[in-house]
């Protein structure tokens, strides 16, 4: 684990994918008035970018990617960002060593920084062991994956018939996430663990709110 100590107070989340944990990290940055830095995001304009010039992910580190698309999001690059295609992009190029390496200073840069000048919200899949190993507190979100397919089929409106389809995708995706050999997808001992499969963005938010004033004293 990395010695790095972030200047400002951090709620770091990380999860699987359409577990909640976006959700429940804009619901947390709402209610302390923190800045809410989705990280997956950042992995999704290099896919984008990267995509916009070449096919072959195996080159993805001879290219420099500029970040200024993240500064500018809105809901319609937004949807772009969350197509099949840059998921899964997103999620290969995760791997390589040179693309994480390169957004670790940027996520931490943000964390020290936070436009609010209160602290941040952080969600993804190493935020709470590697990015900001030591934040004030942690949260691990996961559900049952047939639920997590049918929340991702419903964000993107594709009809039953490609359930299974999305359900074979979300179990490369999480084998991806937590098998790699760079900063993979794992619960920190010191991680408070919500199972989202059956409860409501609400109660999953109350939960984490109740485990946030128990350690900090901001809110």
């Amino acid at each position: 684990m990395t010695s790095f100590q972030n200047k400002k107070p951090v709620i770091a989340i990380d999860g699987t994918a359409s577990s909640g944990k976006g959700t429940l990290a804009i619901k947390l940055s709402k209610s302390t008035g923190f800045d809410h830095l989705d990280s997956g995001l950042l992995y999704r304009v290099y896919a984008y970018e990267f995509l916009k010039r070449s096919k072959d992910l195996s080159k993805v580190e001879n290219v420099t990617i500029d970040f200024s698309m993240f500064n500018s999001l809105d809901k319609r690059s937004i949807k772009n960002l969350r197509s099949e295609e840059v998921s899964k992009a997103a999620s290969l190029i995760a791997k390589n060593t040179h693309v994480r390496k390169s957004l670790i200073n940027i996520q931490r840069k943000i964390a020290d920084h936070p436009k609010g000048g209160k602290g941040s919200v952080i969600d993804g899949r190493d935020i709470t062991s590697v990015i900001i190993p030591k934040a004030e507190i942690k949260f691990y979100v996961d559900a049952n994956i047939k639920i997590r397919a049918k929340r991702r089929q419903d964000q993107l409106k594709m009809p039953n018939e490609k359930f299974q389809e999305i359900l074979v995708e979300m179990k490369k995706r999480d084998e991806n996430d937590k098998k790699r050999k760079i900063s993979p997808l794992v619960k920190t001992s010191d991680s408070f663990f919500i199972d989202t499969s059956h409860i409501s963005e609400d109660e999953v938010f109350k939960i984490a709110l109740r485990e946030v004033k128990k350690k900090i004293d901001f809110i």
